[in-house]
């Protein structure tokens, strides 16, 4: 059976990693001089009242040191590890680098190109998937990736500014009085403008217009996301009929770069 390796941007608990079987390699969020693995160290709760009281933090990659340990106790089976876009983070390129300096044969690492419940939802169809040659979920999840959609709206783009996500002139427009910017991401997995708002209601609006817009795979759950407030989540669920959907805090690493107040919804088009 496939071994599956993960990072915590995946918005999957220690919990329902030891049900799937699968591991989950921490990222580190940093306040200060103190580092946290998240998930470990730090919980989204305490993050989040941080980072609403005034603290900034960043964020670094997981150590080779990490990688190379999870490496070596896959005991030479067959082991994918489907991480966050190399467009947002070094993480790919840490676990290519123990992959080489240790000599793994039996690793695959593959660049998901997304991040949060978008990466959920790939690794969830790799143990769906995981009685199938390595090859053959790959091509699976190859297929995937391009129909997965993400749209969020933030209450400013500060964030992803002061975490060299975006450019200085995309920030500027989130700036600007009453703006709320709504974000996607590229195929490549960067962080790019899809629109704007004036005023949190309407961009909240503008977000249930979008869901309505695409057709839907109804093999693949619909997620939703928060920050640090479950209400504008919550209004984007009952204006697409998701009540009963789930919704996750987003990991402190992605929210990081996110910043409070801010809400979004991830699906799977079809084909």
């Amino acid at each position: 059976m496939l071994n599956i390796i993960t990072d915590s941007s995946a918005e999957i608990s220690e919990e329902e990693a030891r049900a799937l079987g699968i591991k989950i390699i921490p990222l580190t969020v940093i306040f200060g001089g103190n580092a946290y693995l998240e998930g470990v160290e730090l919980a989204k709760d305490e993050f989040y009242t941080r980072l609403v009281g005034g603290e900034y933090p960043h964020t670094s990659l997981p150590s080779v040191e990490q990688f190379t340990e999870a490496f070596i106790g896959t005991d030479g089976q067959p082991t994918l590890v489907i991480l966050i876009a190399s467009a947002l983070s070094g993480t790919v390129n840490a676990a290519e680098l123990a992959k080489r300096e240790g000599g793994f044969t039996n690793i695959h690492i593959y660049d998901s190109k997304c991040t949060t419940a978008m990466l959920r939802i790939m690794v969830e169809t790799a143990c769906k998937n995981r009685e199938k040659p390595l090859q053959e979920v790959v091509a699976i999840l190859d297929e995937l990736r391009p129909r997965i959609r993400i749209f969020a709206c933030l209450d400013t783009l500060d964030y992803l500014y002061k975490g060299g996500r975006i450019k200085k002139s995309i920030a500027i427009v989130g700036g600007l009085l009453g703006i709320k910017p709504l974000i996607t991401f590229t195929p490549e997995g960067a962080v790019v403008m899809h629109g704007k708002a004036h005023g949190q209601k309407k961009a909240l609006k503008a977000l249930a217009e979008i869901y309505a817009k695409h057709s839907l795979d109804s093999d693949y759950p619909v997620y939703f996301l928060q920050t640090d407030t479950d209400a504008p989540a919550l209004e984007v669920m009952r204006a697409t009929g998701n009540e009963g959907a789930e919704k996750f805090r987003i990991c402190c690493a992605v929210g990081t770069h996110i910043g409070p107040n801010a809400a979004g919804m991830v699906f799977v088009v079809k084909k």
